[in-house]
């Protein structure tokens, strides 16, 4: 085996300081190659390879006289390595859904259509509260397909932490800096989101009705909406089927893509002629 020793000034016992020879720390590295030798059974060498501005570079090498004296590998007992295993089993998606949390609201906050579709059709004003309730629609979506999945809780966590984390950085980023007004705001807003998935939860189980209630409700409050209304319940539909389509390995990756509403709709319209 080969080690590459590398040293800078006053870091380093191979260091060179000041008047003091080299020599005198290239015999205490070899004093310690002996030591290793003694002990292990394998012939040692150290030799300097080059010394510019400042820097040694030294070189270790070793070969074992005795091919059966090589370090025995350290392996876990059986019913050490099952428990530890399962532990690993445990906490490996905790710590997971952080970062697939992160991944997958990527993909949440970037939908399309914002201003053409919800602003413009379904005549929302481009607010705060416009974007944070559409946008509770697409992270909504996700975790209901996230549900089928034995470590969900961890990565629906991980993805409303991620939209709150986000939620928070356009609050302060509007010009908000006491610190106190932030808190109760995202207090509301959460108070808010858990209203607005027990309402679509209901809807989705229950009957397209029930569905274009709820978003009529917390999505597209708006009474010259209806028609808007059917087209986004529709599109709700027809987007959970299509997540439903995809493997969790996918959704965990950010491997999908939400359609734009009006390209949802026209199609509907196109397959009923």
């Amino acid at each position: 085996m080969n080690y590459s020793l590398l040293s800078t000034k006053g870091v380093c016992a191979f260091a060179s300081r000041g008047h003091r020879s080299l020599s005198v720390y290239t015999a205490a590295a070899l004093s310690m190659t002996r030591a290793y030798h003694n002990n292990t059974g394998h012939t040692a060498t150290l030799r300097l390879l080059s010394k510019q501005n400042g820097l040694q570079r030294l070189s270790y090498s070793s070969d074992s006289s005795n091919p059966t004296s090589s370090a025995q590998k350290a392996v876990l007992p059986s019913k050490y390595a099952s428990v530890a295993k399962k532990l690993f089993k445990w906490f490996l998606p905790q710590y997971q859904g952080q970062s697939i949390g992160n991944g997958v609201y990527q993909k949440c906050s970037s939908y399309p259509d914002f201003g053409s579709f919800w602003v413009n059709e379904c005549q929302l004003p481009e607010t705060f509260q416009t974007w944070f309730s559409t946008t509770s629609l697409y992270v909504w979506m996700v975790m209901v397909r996230i549900r089928a999945d034995p470590d969900a809780k961890h990565y629906n966590q991980g993805l409303v932490d991620a939209f709150f984390r986000d939620t928070e950085a356009k609050i302060r980023k509007s010009g908000v800096k006491s610190g106190r007004i932030v808190n109760d705001t995202l207090k509301d807003l959460v108070s808010s989101f858990k209203g607005t998935v027990m309402s679509l939860d209901e809807g989705f189980a229950r009957s397209d009705a029930v569905l274009a209630a709820a978003i009529w409700r917390n999505i597209v409050p708006a009474d010259e909406a209806i028609v808007q209304v059917d087209m986004v319940t529709s599109y709700v539909r027809r987007q959970l089927q299509r997540l439903e389509k995809c493997q969790i390995s996918d959704i965990a990756s950010g491997s999908f893509v939400f359609e734009p509403v009006n390209f949802a709709s026209e199609e509907k319209e196109s397959t009923e002629a």
